[in-house]
């Protein structure tokens, strides 16, 4: 989130509020069009992946279409009542504040939303096809002289930040955003005379593209992705976790209670605790249970006789001496 926010801020105050980015973009703007394009049909989009958030992700369908809602009307507010284009450029034919762009904004706002209604594993594959679209979309918008880049790059960086607040993923991105955002006024400003639209493309595209990275939970440009040994984005568990089976599958779904131990540092692991009782995840399971940042010492303990007064559900309330990882204080037998 940290990284769009700066990227959106470097953009609009480098390309707008100052008068080398409004003079690089305003030569570089085209004669304004007002011929009806493909773009304009970003409406359908919008309504398109509102339908399939809401049959991908059901119950859980409000952040996604948070996203998609909420993008669409800050990127409205901010232009139309909050962000400024201050007369810099006694040339400039059109002086309203464009920024950042409705289009663009809508184009990526879908795209984004269906990234975060899918499930991890298909969220890279969402956002390549869908990262081409908002890429020509951004193009076109500005190929037609309906917005200037600065206007598309700061919708898709608007519309990223939403996305990592609503994923509560507060410090991914915080090299490329910033990056492309730098890169792309340092393009627009050192030669005006290069083809705006076509970087407009890219430059969305690539801010897409990171997105979709990031919510496919794999390791590159991720500050906090999955560490070894911790669960990954479907649930399973790698070698270095410790898993003790204490309950047994209560609900036949093929869902057991258990405890974690996943290491988060030298001398720290994350315990958990789930019963097959509670509310329902994506894959109808359900769980109940507890999870803690606990120390070592503070781990045995639990796992030990501090477990019964923690949980307090039947289905956990097993002793566990002798079923357990060696890890913690156990056997390996049922591991």
């Amino acid at each position: 989130m940290a990284g769009s926010l700066l990227g959106f801020l470097f953009t609009y105050f480098a390309l707008v509020w100052t008068s080398f980015g409004q003079k690089a973009e305003n030569a570089a703007l085209p004669e304004l069009s007002l011929q009806r394009s493909w773009a304009s049909n970003v409406d359908i989009a919008i309504i398109v992946a509102a339908v399939l958030v809401v049959l991908i992700a059901r119950k859980k369908a409000f952040p996604p279409l948070l996203v998609l809602g909420g993008s669409v009307l800050l990127a409205q507010v901010l232009k139309l009542y909050v962000l400024t284009r201050p007369p810099l450029d006694e040339e400039a034919v059109l002086v309203h504040n464009s920024f950042p762009s409705g289009h663009t904004t809508a184009a990526v706002a879908a795209v984004v939303a269906v990234v975060i209604a899918v499930p991890k594993r298909f969220a890279l594959l969402v956002a390549v096809p869908g990262a081409l679209g908002a890429g020509a979309v951004a193009a076109e918008t500005v190929s037609l002289g309906w917005h200037r880049f600065s206007d598309t790059l700061g919708a898709a960086l608007l519309v990223t930040a939403l996305g990592f607040l609503v994923l509560r993923r507060w410090t991914a991105g915080l090299v490329v955003p910033p990056a492309v955002a730098v890169g792309g006024a340092w393009l627009v400003v050192t030669y005006p005379a290069a083809t705006p639209s076509t970087l407009s493309g890219v430059v969305t595209a690539l801010v897409v593209l990171h997105f979709g990275w990031v919510a496919s939970g794999l390791p590159i440009f991720s500050a906090d992705h999955p560490r070894p040994g911790s669960a990954d984005s479907d649930g399973s568990v790698d070698a270095a976790d410790s898993v003790v089976v204490v309950g047994g599958d209560q609900l036949r779904d093929g869902v057991q209670s258990s405890i974690r131990s996943v290491a988060v540092g030298a001398e720290h692991h994350l315990v958990t605790v789930h019963g097959a009782e509670g509310h329902q995840t994506q894959h109808t399971r359900r769980f109940h249970g507890f999870a803690a940042v606990l120390a070592d010492g503070d781990r045995h303990r639990l796992v030990g006789g501090g477990l019964r007064q923690q949980c307090g559900r039947s289905g956990v309330q097993s002793d566990l001496a002798g079923h357990g990882d060696p890890s913690l204080g156990h056997d390996g037998s049922s591991r």
